[in-house]
């Protein structure tokens, strides 16, 4: 499917459910700078636990369960960090590897209010701060991740958060497979930095 692995490689921050924190480094913000919960474009809400040397996610009771993994591997849920902060249900591999597998379908992108709603990823260098921009967890270095023109990696996650995340848990879903037809003709091609026209019906930032 084209953007599936150009997604993930693109990824500049893993964590996976398993443990609620990992990472290494200071800055000038910390734990307290975090919310304590967020929720994504579906209205899932999903604990957000954070320590001194980072944060990730908790299961909170009206967290559903993550999509189930093949092949013994552990389901979770892992976060991914770009222009948009997302939660994906992920598989994590049974040798306890810091990796997991998951794919644009089964990712989110976070929901707001406000600022304080999202993270700040204070143990990464340059540090992640992500700021509440036209409802949704956005980051603040323009730089680094521009909002425009737009590329398909973040048309990918605008297009599929208008979605249940039931509806696009798999490749072969007719909502994924339309998803990423519209991406084909929207974009100048299947890269993950491929320039795109947001396709009608999908979420506009």
């Amino acid at each position: 499917m084209p953007g599936t692995t150009e997604k993930l490689s693109l990824v500049c921050a893993i964590a996976f459910v398993v443990s609620a924190a990992l990472g290494c480094g200071a800055s000038g913000y910390g734990p307290e700078d975090n919310p304590t919960a967020v929720r994504d474009v579906t209205g899932v809400e999903f604990g957000w636990s954070c320590r001194a040397s980072g944060c990730g996610i908790a299961l909170l009771p009206a967290t559903p369960a993550p999509d189930p993994c093949t092949g013994g591997d552990t389901p979770g849920y892992g976060w991914a960090a770009g222009r948009f902060f997302s939660v994906c249900s992920a598989c994590a591999p049974q040798s306890g590897a810091f990796v997991y597998s998951t794919q644009p379908g089964q990712c989110r992108v976070l929901a707001c209010d406000k600022s304080a709603d999202c993270p700040i990823m204070f143990e990464d260098s340059p540090v992640d701060v992500y700021a509440c921009v036209d409802g949704l967890c956005q980051n603040s270095d323009q730089r680094r991740w521009p909002r425009d023109p737009l590329q398909r990696m973040d048309a990918e996650e605008l297009c599929f958060a208008v979605h249940a995340r039931a509806d696009t848990n798999t490749l072969s879903a007719p909502a994924t497979l339309q998803v990423e037809a519209d991406l084909d003709a929207s974009c100048t091609g299947p890269a993950f930095d491929d320039t795109c026209s947001l396709p009608s019906g999908c979420l506009a930032p």
